[in-house]
């Protein structure tokens, strides 16, 4: 499951928008919201991928987000 909330965090830290966030992975922004709602558990792992390169993630923290419960 991710971590919603720290990814949110990492998203307004760096100024990345929610437009932006689904640009980015290539999915409309619609469906970005109804990931974000379901905790994630729709995120593909490309688009895991393009949002850590987006974000500029270390693997550290992509762990936290994307991997740990």
């Amino acid at each position: 499951m991710v971590n919603v909330e720290r990814l949110r965090e990492e998203m307004k830290n760096k100024s990345v928008s929610p437009d932006a966030a689904a640009a980015a992975m290539g999915i409309d922004v619609a469906t970005y919201y109804r990931r974000m709602n379901r905790q994630g558990t729709k995120f593909t792992v490309e688009e895991v991928s393009k949002l850590s390169v987006l974000l500029n993630l270390s693997s550290d923290t992509m762990q936290e987000i994307f991997f740990e419960r």
